[in-house]
Parts: C-alpha cells; sequence; structure tokens
C-alpha cells in the first residue's frame, strides 16, 4: 500500500515515571506522520475516549491522529474531534470500514486520504466513504 508502519510502542517518562503514554501504532503517507489508536471497546467511545488520543497528537507538534474503534463513537466525541479539527488533522475510523475494505481488496492508502480530505475540507472527522447510502 506503500505506508510506512511502525508497531506499537511506549513513552517513559524521564525523571522516572516509568511508562506515561502507549501509541497503538504509527502509519505515514504522503509526507504525514499519523499516531494511530484501535480500541476494542463494548460501547460507543465517548469524549473522555477520544480526548486521550488527541492529547497523544498534541503533544507532537507534527503529528496527525487516526483512531479506529470496533464499536463507534458518540455524537459529542465526534463534536469534540470536529472542534479539534481547528488545530490539527484528525479522523475517525470505524473497524468495520477497515474491514470492509478488506473485502473489497481496496487500497488503505486511499480510504485514508478520502478520510483525511473530509476531514480537513469538510470538518467531518467520521466521513465513511465505503458506507453505501441509504435509500
Amino acid at each position: 500500500h506503500n505506508i510506512g508502519i511502525r508497531d506499537s510502542f511506549r513513552g517513559v517518562g524521564q525523571s522516572g515515571e516509568g511508562v506515561v503514554e502507549q501509541i497503538d501504532g504509527v502509519v505515514e503517507f504522503d509526507g504525514h506522520i499519523y499516531l494511530v489508536e484501535v480500541k476494542w471497546w463494548a460501547e460507543p467511545l465517548g469524549v473522555g475516549d477520544v480526548s486521550q488520543h488527541l492529547v497523544r497528537v498534541y503533544h507532537r507538534s507534527a503529528a496527525r491522529g487516526i483512531l479506529i474503534s470496533q464499536s463507534g463513537y458518540t455524537d459529542p466525541a465526534i463534536s469534540t474531534c470536529r472542534d479539534a479539527l481547528a488545530k490539527g488533522v484528525f479522523v475517525l475510523t470505524k473497524l468495520e470500514e477497515l474491514v470492509l475494505l478488506l473485502d473489497r481488496e481496496g487500497s488503505l492508502v486511499e480510504l485514508l486520504r478520502e478520510k483525511v480530505r473530509a476531514a480537513v475540507t469538510e470538518r467531518s472527522p467520521l466521513f465513511e466513504p465505503l458506507r453505501k447510502p441509504s435509500g
């Protein structure tokens, strides 16, 4: 897919605090670095859940963020991420989107490009280009 990938890693405090953060992965494409967080929770992610990843992204000036959820997102969480787009690029993805992409043998880079484009231009952090229109 012409995408750089780094596995999960932990950030350790410099004053003996131990592990201060964990990043599930990093992807790089089109010259940008994205910190990736994956949540396998039973309930949709709320404001507090997405905010933790937003903070990790904000603490790295050139980083962007991708959050993948198995259970989806609450409306307030989506709104928080929409507001966060004023400070940087942050994309929400549902796990089912990635499964559907694999089933269709689609391009991960193209999917991510579409999602980033919608986040930046439409202020839509949860754009779902693979979703079939209802009706």
